[in-house]
């Protein structure tokens, strides 16, 4: 039986009842997903405490928590909720990671250490622009394609299958993102056919506002395909009516900042966010990359000790996605740093059994240790190995 069935200190809310939550939200009306939810535009489940003054709400966005700090036994009852039904049911369904919003005021700094104990969440920050699509006056690309039933029905554009899977992120069916939903993409001829190389999307539509999600494909980034692909959604809003745009990105992001920026969005909120991977292993080693780099914008220092520990638990146990060998560089790093040179020993040993050969050579992630010691950190390890 699902936890949610056994809550004490609160409920959950049936879709006609999700009104009583609405005002607990105020401080992240920035969310337009939070209104959709209410609305029963966006799909998610509300959590109410038993005397109303505190709720949590869960969408394809993220984890929401709103309203009175003073309800601990709720906050201890939510973070059972969080751990034994709500993150399992994103990993049944492929999800990689969650985002858990909140009020900015301190009063919450200690209710997260409850909702989110023994979760190792990280924290970061997420910005969310807006444009009133005014002055919109965008001429026509014939790059750029609406994302509607015609093109989802094609057999001969290649990427067609990753823009249908984003749809299906936000949206319950095609249909129903085929009735409300709406967006962009560019398509170029190649040597394999026609291709998407960006797109633009919507995430949700919630009366005459909505968000709009981007991705533009690696080697045809830094092109100008972002920029082209959201203003034809912008045009599309302006034409259904749509007053309000939002978009939303990582702080982290400057490439997304840019293209916002650069197509008349204006920043409307910069906040901090915990953040984590839903499965156990995975998030140790996210915690290990997070950690090494820290991030001073959210106060987030580098904590090597940390990092050494988390890239431990998960590596002992076999756990490194599929043999990469950079993690075992990085805790090795880690744990010399940390003073522990025969753990430094260990992990240095086994990435080089994996095939590292140095911080030169290309990975598939930025999450390397490449730092002015790395060379010095390389050889004396590397000597120790020949002891």
């Amino acid at each position: 039986m699902m936890y949610s069935k056994n809550m004490i200190q609160g409920i959950e809310l049936t879709r006609e009842n999700f009104y009583r939550a609405a005002n607990l939200f105020e401080p992240l009306k920035h969310h337009l997903s939070i209104k959709g939810v209410i609305k029963g535009t966006v799909p998610g489940r509300v959590f109410l405490s038993n005397d109303c003054k505190t709720a949590l709400l869960s969408n394809p966005q993220g984890i929401f928590l709103g309203g009175s700090t003073e309800n601990n036994l709720f906050f201890e009852e939510t973070n059972n909720l969080v751990k034994e039904e709500l993150l399992p049911g994103l990993v049944s369904k492929g999800e990689l990671d969650y985002v858990l919003f909140y009020p900015t005021d301190e009063k919450w700094n200690g209710v997260l250490q409850i909702v989110m104990k023994d979760l190792l969440p990280m924290r970061s920050g997420r910005l969310t622009f807006t444009h009133n699509l005014s002055s919109m006056d965008i001429p026509a690309d014939n790059s750029i394609f609406p994302i509607n039933g015609n093109l989802l029905q094609r057999q001969d554009v290649i990427g067609l299958s990753d823009v249908i899977s984003e749809i299906l992120e936000n949206w319950p069916s095609i249909e129903t993102y085929e009735n409300k939903g709406f967006g962009c993409v560019a398509i170029q001829d190649t040597q394999q056919g026609p291709t998407i190389i960006s797109w633009c999307l919507t995430d949700w539509v919630v009366d005459d506002e909505c968000e709009i999600g981007i991705e533009t494909e690696e080697n045809y980034q830094r092109n100008g395909w972002a920029r082209k692909t959201a203003l034809g959604t912008l045009m599309l809003a302006k034409q259904r009516g749509i007053r309000k745009v939002g978009w939303q990105c990582w702080s982290n992001n400057i490439a997304s900042q840019r293209t916002a920026l650069s197509v008349g969005f204006k920043l409307l909120a910069d906040f901090p966010v915990l953040f984590g991977w839903n499965h156990p292993l995975n998030n140790l080693l996210v915690n290990g990359n997070h950690y090494m780099r820290g991030d001073y914008r959210y106060d987030v220092e580098i904590d090597y000790a940390r990092a050494a520990w988390s890239y431990a638990q998960a590596l002992d146990k076999g756990w490194d996605w599929n043999g990469d060998r950079a993690l075992y560089w990085n805790a090795a790093c880690m744990f010399y740093l940390t003073g522990e040179k025969e753990q430094a020993k260990h992990y240095y040993k086994k990435a080089i059994e994996m095939g590292w050969k140095d911080i030169h050579q290309p990975h598939y992630h930025e999450y390397v240790y490449r730092e002015e010691n790395s060379e010095q950190i390389a050889r004396i390890l590397s000597e120790s190995l020949k002891n």
